[in-house]
């Protein structure tokens, strides 16, 4: 079977389904409930969709340079027609179309957003870093997924007398030793990234994409040290009232059964 993990990646899988930025559920139905446009500059259009999640009924704003042609499916719900015009003037089938590449800011910047266990400043730093990236600002960008780190560093409480950033990126491992190594490796070579160095030399292995990864594998290790832990938590807590539940169904049932053999012997 063909892996197609990498839709889960994609705001739009296609013309009706996507990934939802608030209720995190994927592969959902959508459908576009306005668009307009607006001068960009002097002589470029700029055209906005308002799409809403059919599930949680949320609503997030999505900025193109196409024209994407709608049609009328129920009341005002639309959904992307399925023919298109190209830039060539060119009719095309949508499908044949990457529907994600058509856009280029979304808010939410991210297909999800960061969890709000996630301390706030934090959580600021990386949707910052997001938007510069999705409008291809990286020097802003870096920066500020730079700064995130930096932040995350001082709210574990390893400051800069533990070492340079990469001893102190060593100190954050051994606090979480449950969480895949690698990522830390990730974090650790982010400061080589983004430092002055790129912004005052070139460095071609460097461009929004890899921005981009740098960016999921940060949310990855947020999501690995803040939000799995309570989650493992809550699930467990759940376990002993639900043995309660059980031993006292089964007294229960017990009981009835010893009722039922003292009643039927008289």
């Amino acid at each position: 079977m063909q892996d197609q993990s990498h839709l889960d990646s994609k705001y739009f899988i296609d013309r009706y389904k996507y990934n939802c930025p608030f209720c995190n559920r994927r592969h959902v139905s959508y459908h576009v409930q306005s668009k307009t446009h607006f001068d960009w500059n002097g002589d470029k259009t700029c055209y906005l969709y308002i799409i809403q999640c059919d599930s949680c009924s949320k609503e997030s704003l999505h900025l193109s340079w196409h024209d994407i042609s709608l049609f009328n499916c129920s009341g005002s719900k639309y959904r992307f027609s399925e023919t298109q015009v190209d830039s060539a003037g060119e009719e095309c089938n949508i499908n044949e179309i990457d529907l994600d590449h058509l856009f280029f800011y979304h808010q939410p910047t991210s297909f999800f957003t960061v969890d709000e266990r996630v301390h706030h400043i934090i959580r600021e730093l990386i949707t910052e870093a997001e938007g510069c990236q999705k409008m291809n600002y990286l020097t802003g960008a870096s920066a500020c997924l730079r700064k995130a780190i930096y932040e995350l560093l001082r709210k574990e409480g390893i400051g800069p007398d533990v070492g340079d950033y990469k001893e102190r990126i060593k100190a954050l491992k051994k606090k979480f030793p449950s969480v895949d190594s690698n990522y830390f490796d990730v974090l650790s070579n982010i400061k080589d990234m983004t430092d002055d160095k790129l912004h005052e030399e070139s460095w071609n292995s460097f461009d929004s994409s890899t921005l981009q990864e740098l960016l999921v594998a940060t949310k990855s290790i947020l999501y690995e040290m803040y939000i799995l832990p309570e989650e493992k938590k809550s699930r467990l807590s759940a376990i002993p009232k639900l043995l309660e539940k059980l031993k006292k169904d089964k007294k229960e049932k017990q009981e009835k059964e010893d009722t039922e053999i003292i009643n039927g012997g008289k």
